[in-house]
């Protein structure tokens, strides 16, 4: 297979290789991508749907990826209600740059189409502070802007963001504890991503939540004909599909020296997705429709062949 290198949605991955980056470690966003466990299964949420978990979502993904790549790292938050951490972070920035998020995409002013963006999540990685600004290289294509401490304020709070926890996270001062071998890596992530599958199944099955093939189906029923919702068929096809391809991209790049079932299924599921991607774009619905079911049997096949 050839390799994907390209634009994408990747801005939690690309934000913590960058902090990895500042000193002196360069490990890919595919490979942290990959390691968050962000892009496992199905769900929806709002009547929106995601190609990602229950169980694991960026902010704890950031983490665990960095822990299995063998780095240790200081993760901050506050508490809902909690003024915004300033002196603290002007003290981070000291010493180290700082991953930042989830952010509200509403309040980054500097993305000339940030009034369509509220509510959305993304991350950043701040390397400057003065008395006015906080500096940062945003991922989404923006280095070197600025945001007011009044907009960070905002953005940071990340109140409209449904899975963020508690406000104004962030990840800073890593170190390199040690250095695990790829056999190591993989064996951590495929632990952790086996987790990952039976918490949203329990979960799922608690709350009577739709997840993995039955949250694809799902889809499918919802695409297959021209009365789907217009912010269905716009957040589908400027968002998930396309970071969802590439996803099953390297997580095949991953698995593939170890286990080729999983790197195959793995490989299709980047294709469908592709072909969903190139078929909503031209209202072809029957055709989408007809691969997310193909795509809902595969990932039930990938999820027995990770459970074995």
């Amino acid at each position: 297979m050839t390799q994907y290198i390209g634009n994408g949605a990747y801005c939690y991955a690309n934000s913590s290789s960058m902090l990895l980056a500042s000193i002196g470690k360069n490990v890919s966003p595919s490979t942290i991508e990959v390691l968050t466990g962000v892009g496992l299964g199905a769900i929806w949420v709002e009547q929106l749907p995601y190609f990602s978990s229950w169980a694991c979502l960026p902010d704890k993904g950031i983490s665990q990826a960095l822990r299995i790549l063998g780095f240790e790292f200081e993760e901050k938050f506050s508490h809902d209600g909690d003024e915004m951490p300033l002196r603290q972070l002007q003290h981070d920035l000291i010493k180290s740059p700082v991953v930042l998020g989830p952010l509200d995409m509403g309040y980054l002013q500097y993305n000339p189409n940030y009034k369509n963006l509220f509510g959305v999540d993304h991350y950043v990685l701040a390397y400057g502070i003065d008395e006015e600004y906080i500096y940062v290289h945003d991922p989404a294509g923006f280095p070197f802007v600025s945001l007011s401490y009044e907009l960070l304020e905002r953005a940071w709070k990340a109140e409209d963001v449904f899975y963020r926890k508690e406000s104004y996270r962030s990840w800073t001062s890593p170190v390199h504890a040690y250095s695990p071998t790829k056999e190591e890596i993989y064996n951590q992530a495929t632990t952790f991503f086996k987790s990952i599958y039976k918490e949203s199944q329990e979960y799922a099955e608690k709350e009577s939540k739709l997840y993995g093939k039955e949250a694809i189906l799902s889809l499918a029923d919802n695409i297959k004909d021209e009365n789907a919702a217009p912010h269905l068929i716009g957040h589908l096809s400027f968002f998930v599909f396309s970071v969802g391809s590439r996803r099953a991209g390297d997580f095949a790049d991953f698995f593939r020296p170890f286990n080729k079932k999983l790197a195959e299924l793995k490989l299709k599921q980047g294709s469908l997705l592709g072909k969903c991607q190139m078929n909503i774009v031209q209202n072809n619905f029957k055709i989408v429709s007809d691969s997310l079911r193909e795509l809902a049997d595969i990932e039930t096949q990938f999820c027995e062949e990770l459970l074995k």
